[in-house]
Parts: structure tokens; C-alpha cells; sequence
């Protein structure tokens, strides 16, 4: 049999790779192109959650979450009913900040969950300013306990439109209220962040930021955090130098791949 029959020229192998190579390439290009929209979309919806926010805030006096929890009451919006905590800060205070609770009259050094953090989606929800239904099955002290996976996670904080990323709301003892966007799967105890990862690479979250804000990690409205590192401490969400591998020198470290970068958003 002549074995030319049966076997590739050079130039029919040539063509072969260039077409697995176009082919490849293409699955890269379509990936970067979902991923870029999804960060787009992301930004758009924090937008539309700030602004869900002031009209919140024109309608009832008070912001979510924090809303005074007789006013939240009176205005048939969720409110705590457990007796030992009513008048505590964190359990809907009217100071302005979406503060954590703690079960107790001092207020909470922490940046955890459960309290106003978590009454803050139920209020956007409750007053239907908001797309989906969150924190439905908060107790009648705010708290969520053993919330495991995404899934269940989003019954309580939105999932962003990044894939696998979650948007909490909270302060970091700072005087400002922030939205957080981070990769939270779980809570701890009855409300506290479980371990949490980074969603964003360093040039994502420079991207992000300097769309709306000033593309830089420690400045402006818009803060580079590792979620990493315990989102429990608000050390944690003001340290900049701690933000290993998304920050270098006070700026995005644009060079490394890995998804090392959170952020935090100012209201605005």
C-alpha cells in the first residue's frame, strides 16, 4: 500500500495547528469577553443598590438597616422582636452606620454579619427596591446561623454578577458605610464571615476602580481589601498593607494574575 495514502503532508499538519490554535484563541478571547461583562454588570449593580439606598432613605428618613427598629416596625418593614436586644446598638439604631451587633448595650468592635448588616438587605427587600428576597429567615434577633454555601448564602446577601461573588453592606468603624464585594460562602457562629476568598485579579480591581473612581487602592470611594484575612476585623478593611498581592507600593500590582484583590465601595 503506498503510504502516502495514509499520512499528512507539512502543509496539511500546518493547517491542522493553525486552526486548533484559532480555535483555542477564540475560547480565550470568548472567556475574557464573559468575564469583562460580568465585571461591568457588577459595577452597574452596585450602582442601582446605591441607588435603591437614597431612595430608601427619602422614603422612610433612615438608611436600611439601620432604620430605628420602632420606626422599621411602624412602617411594616422587618424589625427585631426579641425583647433582650431592642434599643442595642446594631439591632437597627438610627446612628447612621450599618453596625454589627453583639448582644449587649456596648457596641461591637467587629464588621461581622449578623444585625444590621443582614436587616440591610431584608429592608431593600421588604420595601421592594430591590430584585430578589433576602434574609427571609433572620430570626427575631438578626441573626443567621450556619449559613453554608453559595447558594444558601444568597438567600441572605445578594451574589453578584461577578460568578461566585457575594455583596455584603457594612462599617468599618470609620464613619462611612461601604458595599463589599468579596467571594463569602459561610457564616460562623450566628452571623459572623466565615472564611472568604478574593474574586478579583490586581488589574480587574484597577479597572473597576478607575471607571468610576480614581484607580487607586487606598483612596477615593473605592478600596482594595483581601478577604482573606478575616472580614470580621476591620482592621481588615482599612489596613491597605495588608492587601498582599493586589497592592504594591500603594498602587494595583497590575502585574500579578492570581485573584488576590477584594473591594469595598462608598456609598454614595
Amino acid at each position: 500500500m503506498d503510504s502516502k495514502l495514509n499520512a499528512f503532508t507539512l502543509i496539511e499538519l500546518a493547517i491542522v495547528i493553525v486552526i486548533i490554535g484559532l480555535v483555542i484563541g477564540g475560547v480565550m478571547v470568548g472567556n475574557d469577553m464573559v468575564r469583562s461583562s460580568q465585571l461591568r454588570a457588577t459595577l452597574s449593580q452596585i450602582e442601582q443598590y446605591n441607588a435603591a439606598v437614597n431612595t430608601f432613605r427619602g422614603k422612610y428618613n433612615g438608611i436600611p438597616g439601620d432604620l430605628k427598629y420602632t420606626e422599621a416596625k411602624g412602617f411594616g418593614l422587618y424589625s427585631i422582636t426579641y425583647a433582650g436586644y431592642m434599643g442595642y446598638p446594631g439591632y437597627g439604631d438610627g446612628d447612621g452606620i450599618i453596625r454589627s451587633a453583639n448582644g449587649s448595650a456596648t457596641p461591637s468592635t467587629v464588621t461581622n454579619l449578623y444585625g444590621e448588616p443582614l436587616i440591610f438587605w431584608r429592608h431593600l427587600s421588604d420595601a421592594q427596591l430591590i430584585n430578589g428576597k433576602y434574609g427571609a429567615a433572620l430570626n427575631s434577633a438578626a441573626e443567621a446561623a450556619g449559613i453554608s454555601g453559595l447558594d444558601a448564602m444568597n438567600t441572605f446577601l445578594p451574589a453578584a454578577k461577578l460568578l461566585s461573588s457575594t455583596i455584603a453592606a457594612g462599617s468599618p468603624r470609620d464613619g462611612k458605610n461601604y458595599f463589599l464585594l468579596a467571594k463569602v460562602s459561610s457564616t460562623l457562629g450566628v452571623g459572623a464571615f466565615g472564611p472568604s476568598e478574593n474574586p478579583l485579579t490586581a488589574y480587574e480591581a484597577f479597572n473597576m476602580d478607575s471607571k468610576i473612581d480614581d484607580g487607586l487602592p487606598g483612596s477615593g470611594t473605592i478600596f482594595a481589601i483581601d478577604a482573606t484575612t478575616g472580614l470580621n476585623s476591620p482592621t481588615t478593611w482599612r489596613t491597605l498593607s495588608a492587601v498582599t498581592g493586589c497592592v504594591v507600593s500603594s498602587a494595583y500590582a497590575l502585574t500579578k494574575t492570581t485573584q488576590s484583590c477584594s473591594l469595598r465601595f462608598a456609598f454614595q
